[in-house]
């Protein structure tokens, strides 16, 4: 694991397969992946399981306002205070963790306030639990998912022992936390399961299945803003953004509103899509941001190297993308400089990548930036050094204009002795990219062909 840029399950476990022949998405061990469960894609499904674990979830609230109505609060809490966040999935936006905060005592006594003073939510409950994001104060994207995976983690649990026993990938039996037991209405341990696990601590994982993963709920607070309250609620001067904590205490007066949104929301429902993983730019955008990085000067003043990396790795997570998937960007300092790499996975989709992959064990492409007017032989050893200590024997140095024939030489000498191959991007290959993008061909024929003629400069 210290050897490979923020680790994927399938990297740590050397399982045989990609992203693209699985499911659900492949865990990160040290981060969390950056969607959501949205229980709305359970709801508009066409699988009458994934139905089923809807009104299960909604049932679990009918007992919630079940108690409210009976006056019996401490029972109401106490089911809530199951809904924890289920690191165990590793959904969210946490960096270099993916541990996160807990559903609290203060968050609960908002919930069961909310539940107390709407009437509709006593009456006739929820229809969909990402209502409580437009009356309930800190309740979010991030909250709608905890809740879901921990009402419906016995789900999950066993779907992540289906898919490992089919992939062949390593398990411990373990206790993923509590689960809620519906016939009993109380949370109890889940079961000892054989289940992947996180080798830096022995944790369990759990595995979310794409088709029901978004960036946001289909119901969430920013859509109801903009498309109800502001146009048909709000003063007629939009341009003054009203705070959300005003938006909510409305909201929770005239709860009809939120029935009417979300009435409409379910009218639209065939437009509710799962996010992918990751969506590149259009090339439209692309094509802007290239235009931009060709209209920055060299080096850094006025910021212009920091603008370069930044639009560089735009470029590269789009253009090379399914083949390469973007890993991570790490910023390293040499003598005082500042080097920003950007950092692959190579999982070996094309017959290029794999040969690169066996020959040079390039299991993580090095694409080093450097905002220069010409490359120097000390910009080459830099990322020597690199990639001798931590990534295989494969990088890119991607600057602005052709290399320097001298430091092309070093180049190859390095090849010779130290079987170590660096090559080089400027400006003009970021332009073949895009045409190749826009005559709908690879983009990393533009790095086959640089590394071709390479080839073509080493001894025979």
């Amino acid at each position: 694991m210290k050897k490979i840029a923020n680790p994927r399950l399938i990297d740590v476990f050397g399982c045989d397969f990609s992203q693209e022949q699985v499911e659900f998405a492949i865990p990160r061990i040290q981060e969390d992946i950056p969607l959501y469960v949205d229980p709305f894609l359970l709801w508009c499904s066409d699988s009458r399981h994934y139905q089923e674990l809807h009104a299960a979830l909604l049932s679990f609230f009918q007992l919630v306002s079940g108690f409210v109505r009976e006056g019996d609060l401490p029972k109401a809490a106490e089911l809530l205070s199951g809904c924890q966040e289920q690191h165990e999935l590793g959904l969210g936006y946490g960096s270099a963790t993916k541990r996160g905060s807990c559903v609290g005592p203060k968050l609960i006594a908002s919930i069961l306030q909310a539940h107390e003073e709407i009437p509709q939510l006593i009456e006739s409950g929820l229809r969909h639990i990402e209502e409580m994001q437009l009356v309930v104060p800190g309740v979010a994207e991030d909250r709608i998912s905890d809740i879901t995976g921990s009402v419906l983690k016995q789900h999950f649990i066993e779907y992540t022992a289906a898919q490992a026993k089919d992939l062949g990938i390593p398990t411990r039996k373990l206790r993923a936390g509590d689960i809620f037991e519906f016939d009993r209405w109380i949370w109890r341990p889940a079961p000892p399961t054989y289940l992947p696990f996180n080798p830096a601590d022995g944790s369990p994982i759990l595995f979310a299945p794409l088709d029901v993963l978004r960036h946001l709920p289909w119901i969430n607070y920013p859509d109801y803003y903009r498309n109800t309250y502001a146009p048909y609620v709000a003063a007629r001067d939009t341009r003054r953004q009203v705070a959300k904590a005003a938006v909510l205490a409305y909201n929770a007066r005239n709860y009809v509103e939120v029935e009417r949104y979300v009435a409409e929301k379910e009218r639209t429902a065939s437009q509710c899509k799962p996010d992918p993983l990751f969506k590149p730019f259009a090339t439209p955008t692309l094509k802007g941001k290239f235009a931009e990085l060709r209209s920055l000067k060299t080096g850094s003043s006025e910021g212009a190297d920091r603008r370069y990396e930044d639009l560089v790795g735009d470029l590269l997570s789009s253009l090379l993308y399914p083949t390469l998937e973007f890993a991570e960007s790490r910023v390293r300092t040499i003598s005082g400089a500042h080097i920003r790499d950007i950092i692959f996975y190579n999982d070996g989709k094309s017959e290029f990548w794999k040969d690169l992959r066996d020959r040079y064990e390039a299991r993580q492409p090095v694409f080093e930036l450097k905002n220069v007017k010409s490359l120097e032989t000390e910009h080459v050893n830099q990322l020597y050094r690199y990639l001798d200590d931590e990534f295989g024997r494969f990088g890119l140095l991607v600057t602005r204009n052709p290399v320097p024939s001298a430091v092309q030489r070093n180049i190859v000498d390095l090849h010779s002795s130290k079987r170590v191959a660096i090559i080089c991007i400027d400006d003009r290959d970021f332009e073949l990219m895009l045409s190749l993008l826009e005559a709908r061909r690879d983009p990393n024929e533009a790095i086959k062909k640089k590394f071709l003629e390479f080839s073509r400069l080493l001894p025979k």
